[in-house]
């Protein structure tokens, strides 16, 4: 059966994408099929693993499902569509987005049964996957309450920094008002802290104040993940950091935290 995971933040440059590529990633290593779903304006997601606007003329992106969606596309037609629109690769399939998909911003509110979208798009592919992580772009919006309705649980990466920590109670109240009113199913799997110091007090610092605030209600991943250049430059050639460096301290955290999430 299918594990959906959402990677979410309210705040931007705190590692999700990062998160969203290097578990993803490790999780194929382990011999299962994995799609990775780009709902982020900035489609890093897509870059990374080397898919590119003009690499997409001839196909269709999030951007036209979630229009094909709100048109109430017949399930025939949708399930061409998204078959279509997936990037075949030989380690982690993507479903790609481009900067088009801003353009939505103001047409989904006003969409019947808006926070199913998602749902209903990858209803039609869903099955054929053991994993499918799902990487938000930042924000508690509507984009972010369709990732969460069709999820099973949610990694909320957190900046090893004191402005890292803005955003967090959003995310906590918005998982909260999904698990009343549209997946009661929904758990989360931990907060992740990205970009940490062993060697600062600040790093530690933040860590301490974490798991004092919100690890009563939220686990914290007992692996941090270190701050390395390495993991800046796996993107420019396409690579997981499993691939690009995979003894550095990052790459075994990134591990641990994929296996974790595949056998919890």
């Amino acid at each position: 059966m299918v594990k959906i995971i959402s990677i979410i933040s309210c705040k931007g440059g705190v590692g999700k994408t990062t998160s969203a590529v290097n578990i993803s990633s490790y999780i194929h290593t382990q011999g299962k099929r994995v799609l990775a779903v780009d709902l982020d304006y900035q489609h890093n997601l897509s870059k990374h693993f080397g898919i590119f606007p003009g690499h997409l003329k001839d196909k269709p992106t999030l951007y036209d499902l979630f229009n094909a969606a709100m048109d109430d596309c017949q399930d025939g037609e949708m399930s061409e569509l998204v078959h279509r629109a997936v990037v075949k690769s030989t380690t982690v399939d993507v479903l790609p987005a481009t900067a088009k998909l801003s353009l939505l911003d103001k047409i989904l509110p006003t969409a019947t049964c808006r926070e199913y979208i998602l749902k209903g798009i990858l209803k039609h592919i869903k099955n054929e996957y053991d994993y499918i992580f799902i990487d938000c772009h930042p924000g508690c919006d509507l984009f972010a309450i369709n990732a969460l309705t069709v999820s099973d649980s949610v990694i909320i990466p957190v900046e090893a920094h004191p402005l890292g920590l803005e955003g967090l109670d959003q995310v906590e109240k918005l998982i909260g008002t999904v698990q009343r009113h549209l997946n009661p199913n929904l758990k989360v799997d931990g907060i992740l802290l990205t970009k940490f110091q062993n060697n600062t007090n600040c790093c530690r610092n933040i860590r301490d104040v974490v798991k004092e605030n919100y690890g009563n209600r939220m686990r914290v991943f007992d692996e941090h993940i270190k701050y390395s250049i390495n993991i800046a430059e796996a993107p420019e050639f396409g690579l997981s950091i499993h691939e690009y460096a995979p003894k550095i301290e990052a790459a075994q955290s990134y591990a641990k935290i994929a296996l974790e999430v595949m056998f919890k």
